[in-house]
């Protein structure tokens, strides 16, 4: 320990045990992120320390804990994604990413978290879109066998969210030639190591950050600061106020008796 001087930004420990520079450390990575929740949590006290190799490991597993439970609210996805995947005439399709390799989708795509919509479009130009209902197990298994002479348009979707590749099943068989879209979660990406990169809205950081620090606080036997627990929530908060789904009125019915189309948009 250091004996002369201001203790401040002196070396308290043993820093070949618990570090002793920011080497390698960005805002933009995994480990930037893990550095400042420890630095919020008061497990590393004092600035310029990097966590050890121990708690850096603790951090990312607890750090991939939290956006693998965030993924699960729509308030917490930022962005959806449309993807659009070939019809070979099938009525079901595999989709997703076997880690083990040994599993190969159907389209090699990330599980869908959650669909929001799906569509069949033709393969005519110009392309024509038939909107496929989304169905639930449940009404998935009270519908009746498909029965079709031929190859058709599917009219409804079922996803069975097997991981890591799920099944996509479609009320009759398209026809071949045409292409199957989805718009689906953009998740948080969950990190493995301290030196992934980190590629979110600016908003992202700070709510990361702030409640990982509640997360890694009793982790590490450490209080969590009333303050700091109260930063984290309002961060939360904000995302999901901005991320909520913005809900347009459908005025086409019309208002009152007889509104006869009256339209609030347009007056």
């Amino acid at each position: 320990m250091a004996t002369s001087g201001s203790l401040f930004d002196n070396i308290l420990w043993n820093q070949a045990a618990f570090g002793g520079s920011t080497a390698g450390l960005a805002a933009t990575t995994a480990g930037g992120l893990i550095y400042a929740a420890l630095r919020k949590a008061a497990v590393t006290l004092g600035p310029g320390r990097t966590p050890s190799a121990a708690q850096q490991q603790d951090a990312i597993d607890e750090l991939r804990r939290l956006t693998g439970s965030l993924n699960c609210d729509r308030l917490f996805i930022f962005s959806i994604s449309t993807q659009v995947f070939p019809l070979t005439g099938a009525a079901s399709y595999t989709i997703g990413q076997d880690p083990s390799g040994s599993v190969v989708a159907d389209f090699d795509a990330p599980r869908p978290q959650l669909i929001e919509s799906a569509n069949i479009l033709s393969n005519t130009a110009p392309t024509v879109s038939w909107e496929l209902a989304i169905v639930d197990a449940i009404t998935w298994a009270k519908m009746p066998p498909a029965v079709l002479t031929a190859p058709g348009i599917p009219e409804v979707l079922y996803n069975d969210r097997a991981a890591p590749v799920s099944t996509l099943y479609l009320y009759g068989a398209p026809a071949p030639g045409y292409q199957l879209e989805l718009f689906t979660w953009y998740p948080v990406p969950t990190y493995t190591s301290p030196g992934d990169a980190v590629f979110l809205p600016l908003q992202y950081e700070d709510c990361l950050v702030l409640n990982l620090a509640c997360r890694l606080a009793p982790h590490f036997q450490r209080n969590v600061d009333p303050d700091l627990r109260q930063q984290a929530r309002e961060s939360l908060t904000r995302l999901m106020s901005i991320n909520a789904p913005q809900p347009v009125a459908d005025t086409s019915g019309g208002l009152g008796c007889g509104g006869g189309g009256f339209n609030i948009y347009q007056g």
